[in-house]
């Protein structure tokens, strides 16, 4: 990985110095531990301004097949120990709320000459530079991908897989926000990022980006206008740029409270099918409507330089039950889909309506830290985890025509919760390519859908069961048609074995089918995990 600073050791050394900060302080920082944002006990009136919570967690793993692109010699078993050293510093001061979790991951190998260490980042902050007028966000991820969307799918961290490797996206991004005479709101946002990958197929990318909006009312007082500016500049590490702007004004009118319709016209130029840019009109329609407060729908249509764009939202939440679906086609410009790993976690797709949950039951009005853990605690008494991936993603170096479908259905009881999330990802590439070898160079479409059920059942107000049942497809038209299809079994029992220190027990079983490498594997996974 191309990097301007090594990134393992300087995380390695910052975790070391915090687990030394820290260890005075054991006593006020017990809690629990999650990669997923925000995981903490619920606030109290004493909540700290900064908190520092070290954890480790062993992990031993009995496999059937360790390394998955074996096909010559068949299977190998192995018995793999890991050792997660981490840390998650959180701050909620008056100027400064962010969060940093960071984990060093590191593998040893009973049978296989292998050992490797694995990073594993999540971090976000904003800044209030000056009152009410200047911010800086700030955000990091490093996690594993898989290189195609059509070789072997890793069941695990543990799994050795040439489809696998490590990607790495930051960004900073400083923006203003005002008003002009109490009556005009104006926002300014400038995004700098830098993506990077492991893998030698795909590009390292860097970005800049100028967002700016105006925003007012008119003397009909259900007419309002909105005037979007939006500049774009990507440059690939091995040669090529795509620049892309595209300025829109947008109205919206309340025919009711609940009600309002929206129209848009404007006008857009890049390069992305062409060496030279191409400037085309825009223009668009739709409406918001939420007839209750647990009820919300949104639907805007657009016409595009690729065609028809669209972007559909619809949630809904019943007393014990949740529901909501995403429906969206846009053009997809690396970074964006470049270093998140998947195509949304249980984590994305049920957060919105957690949060909605969480807002009416807590009391007054809460802040968004206390919707965040009311939000984590639903999880962890559901059992649901947050990380759960739907569809695994892969990665590409160009800019693709992406449509998006994402359902997310929850049902709760006394001591049961099911949760069903499905996915469907159909990428285009008619678009202009920076990339050497990627899945795109032999289709022009690539299609992903995948499914995940969970089931929880509360053994004790300690002790959970979980079932887990994923499929995953991967679909690919070219010169001939290709498709991989990915099966995973899983039966999960956790317990709190003391007040900073849990445990878990775990059997998987998983498939994979592939006129390439097609390959089986069971485990059997133990973990224990210790918060400081």
């Amino acid at each position: 990985m191309k990097t301007e600073f090594p990134i393992t050791y300087a995380l390695s050394g910052a975790l070391l110095l915090c687990l030394s900060a820290t260890a005075i302080a054991q006593q006020d920082m017990a809690g629990t531990s999650s990669s997923a944002p925000f995981v903490d006990q619920p606030p109290t009136t004493g909540e700290r301004a900064w908190t520092i919570k070290p954890r480790v967690t062993l992990t031993e793993t009995l496999t059937d097949n360790v390394n998955v692109n074996r096909t010559g010699n068949g299977k190998q078993s192995d018995l793999i120990t890991e050792l997660a050293p981490g840390v998650r510093i959180e701050a909620r001061t008056a100027r400064f709320k962010g969060y940093f979790d960071y984990s060093l991951l590191g593998q040893f190998y009973t049978q296989t000459d292998y050992s490797r260490t694995q990073n594993s980042l999540n971090t976000f902050g904003t800044l209030e530079a000056i009152d009410n007028w200047l911010f800086l966000d700030f955000s990091g991820i490093i996690a594993q991908q898989a290189i195609s969307a059509f070789g072997a799918q890793s069941p695990s961290s543990g799994t050795i897989n040439s489809n696998s490797t490590e990607t790495a996206s930051y960004r900073l991004s400083p923006y203003i926000r005002g008003q002009f005479g109490g009556t005009v709101d104006y926002s300014l946002r400038h995004n700098r990022s830098t993506t990077q990958s492991d893998a030698a197929n795909a590009n390292d990318i860097d970005l800049s980006q100028w967002i700016g909006q105006l925003k007012g009312g008119t003397p009909f007082r259900n007419l309002n206008w909105t005037i979007d500016g939006n500049q774009q500049t990507t440059e690939y590490s091995k040669g090529g740029k795509s620049e892309a702007e595209m300025l829109r004004g947008l109205f919206s009118y309340s025919v009711l409270p609940q009600f309002r319709v929206n129209l848009s016209a404007g006008r857009e130029s890049n390069n992305y099918a062409s060496v030279d840019q191409e400037s085309t009109n825009t223009h668009g329609y739709g409406f918001d409507w939420n007839p209750t407060e647990r009820t919300q729908i949104s639907v805007f249509k657009e016409k595009r330089f690729f065609g028809d764009g669209h972007n559909i939202r619809l949630s809904h939440r019943f007393p014990m039950s949740s529901i909501s679906f995403t429906d969206t086609r846009d053009v997809s410009v690396l970074p964006n889909q470049f270093a998140t790993s998947g195509l949304g976690t249980a984590y994305d797709f049920f957060y919105p309506l957690f949060s909605q949950l969480c807002t009416q039951q807590l009391p007054g009005t809460p802040s968004q830290s206390q919707i965040d853990n009311c939000v984590m605690n639903i999880f962890i008494a559901r059992g649901i985890q947050p990380n759960t991936q739907v569809t695994g993603g892969f990665l590409t170096s160009r800019a693709t025509i992406q449509r998006s479908q994402q359902l997310a259905l929850a049902l709760f009881g006394a001591r049961n919760s099911i949760t069903l999330l499905v996915n469907r990802n159909e990428s285009q590439s008619v678009l202009a390519s920076n990339a050497l070898n990627d899945d795109f160079n032999k289709n022009s479409s690539i299609r992903q859908q995948g499914l995940s059920l969970n089931f929880s059942h509360r053994l004790s107000e300690l002790s959970s069961l979980n079932l887990l049942a994923s499929r995953q497809e991967s679909t690919g038209n070219g010169a001939a048609t290709t498709k991989t299809t990915s099966t995973t079994y899983q039966v999960n029992v956790s317990t709190k074995l003391g007040a900073k220190t849990t445990g878990s027990m775990s059997a998987r079983r998983s498939e994979f089918d592939s006129t390439a490498t097609p390959y089986t594997e069971n485990a059997l996974v133990g973990t224990v995990s210790f918060t400081y």
